[in-house]
C-alpha cells in the first residue's frame, strides 16, 4: 500500500515535527512526504528537510488551496495520495491504513477521515466536529443528493486520500476557488460516476480556536465560495442544513451546561450568517474592502484574485470515464 503524503505548510515549526513523528508510528508509512511551503519565516522548511521530506517553496501570495495541492500532486510518484494539513494529528497508529482501505479495496476512488476536536477545544468547536463527522462510515454516490443535500459533497483535505489517476483525470482541484476546493472536487467526482468514502474509523484530531472576527472572515469566504461554485453544487440544499446546525448547536451547549458559551455562540451564529450573505454578494464590494473582510486576503491581490473569471473547473485537456473533457496536472519545472 505505497502512497505519497502531501502537506501544505505555513509557519508550521511547532506543528510539523509532531505530525511527521506520528507518521513514523503508523501501521502503513508514506513512501515519500512532499511539503509545499508558503515561504514560512520560521524553521518549517528546514525541519521538513531534516526529516527527509521533499520541500517545494512558493511565494506566500501565490498560495491557493487547490493550486498548491495540485502542485504537490504533480510531484507525487505513487498511485495513492494522502493529503494532510499541518494542524492535524492521527488519533491512533492505524489511521492512515483505515483511510486508505476503501481505495486499496477499490470500494471508492477517494476517502476522507473523521475529525474530532482536540481535548482542550471549546464546546462549540467540539459540536462542530460531531455535527460534520459522525461515527458511521459512509459510501456516497450522486444518488444520495436528494437525501443528503449539501452533505453529499462533504469532503475534507484536512485528512483525505485519492487515487492519483482519478485526481488527474478530473483535472485536479480547482485552481481559482477561494476555499472548499475539496467540496468542489467531491462534486465533480460524484457527477463523473465515482464513489466517495467517509471513513469514520480513520480518526484525526483537528480543531480551532477562532475569534469572532476570524469566524466572520471565514464565513465571508464561504459565501464567496458559494457564489463561485455555480452549477458545481446544483441540487444541493444549504439553508436547511445551516438552520439545523444552529438549533442543534445551542441545544448541545444547553445539554453540556456550557452556559457561558451560549451568548458567544449566539453572537457567532449571527455574525456567520451576516458574513455568509455578504460574501455571496462580494461582486458588489470594492477589492480593497474584500481584502479586509476575507480570511484569505492575498486571494484578492490584483495579480492573483481573478475571482470574476471562475468557471468552477480547470480547463479541459483530457477525458473522463463518461467521455466529458477535463484538465490534467502538470509537473513543476523546478523544485526548491
Amino acid at each position: 500500500m505505497e502512497f505519497s503524503l502531501l502537506i501544505p505548510t505555513l509557519q508550521a515549526e511547532k506543528q510539523l515535527p509532531c505530525l511527521l513523528a506520528s507518521m513514523r508510528k503508523q501501521t502503513v508509512c508514506p513512501a515519500e512526504v512532499i511539503v509545499i511551503d508558503s515561504s514560512s519565516l520560521d524553521r518549517t522548511a528546514a525541519l521538513a528537510l531534516e526529516a527527509g521530506c521533499r520541500v517545494h517553496t512558493i511565494p506566500r501570495g501565490q498560495f491557493r488551496h487547490g493550486r498548491s495541492r495540485n502542485l504537490a500532486a504533480s510531484m507525487a510518484t505513487k498511485d495513492l495520495i494522502v493529503f494532510l494539513t499541518q494542524d492535524v494529528l492521527p488519533a491512533d497508529d492505524q489511521c492512515l491504513e483505515r483511510l486508505l482501505k476503501p481505495l486499496s479495496e477499490r470500494q471508492a476512488s477517494a476517502a476522507y477521515a473523521r475529525q474530532i476536536a482536540y481535548p482542550d477545544a471549546p464546546p462549540p468547536e467540539r459540536f462542530l466536529r460531531e455535527f460534520n463527522y459522525p461515527e458511521q462510515t459512509q459510501l456516497r454516490t450522486l444518488e444520495d443528493l436528494p437525501r443528503l443535500g449539501i452533505k453529499t459533497f462533504m469532503f475534507s483535505n484536512v485528512a483525505s486520500a485519492v487515487q492519483r489517476k482519478v485526481l488527474t483525470s478530473l483535472g485536479g482541484f480547482c485552481n481559482k476557488v477561494i476555499m472548499n476546493e475539496d467540496m468542489l472536487f467531491c462534486s465533480r467526482l460524484l457527477r463523473a460516476g465515482f464513489t466517495v468514502a467517509y471513513q469514520a474509523d480513520a480518526v484525526v484530531y483537528h480543531s480551532h480556536r477562532y475569534s469572532l472576527s476570524t469566524q466572520f472572515a471565514r464565513y465571508f469566504d464561504i459565501g464567496v465560495f458559494q457564489s463561485q461554485s455555480g452549477a458545481a453544487l446544483a441540487g444541493a440544499k444549504v439553508t436547511s442544513t445551516g438552520h439545523r446546525f444552529a438549533v442543534e448547536q445551542l441545544a448541545y451547549l444547553a445539554r453540556c451546561r456550557a452556559w457561558r458559551w451560549l451568548p458567544h455562540t449566539t453572537a457567532a451564529l449571527g455574525l456567520k450568517l451576516a458574513a455568509y450573505r455578504l460574501g455571496q454578494r462580494h461582486q458588489l464590494l470594492p477589492r480593497c474592502l474584500k481584502r479586509r473582510l476575507s480570511l484569505h486576503s492575498t486571494y484578492w491581490a490584483k495579480d492573483f484574485g481573478h475571482e470574476t473569471d471562475f468557471d468552477g473547473m480547470n480547463q479541459p485537456e483530457s477525458r473522463l470515464p463518461d467521455g466529458s473533457a477535463t484538465a490534467t496536472l502538470s509537473r513543476p519545472k523546478q523544485e526548491a
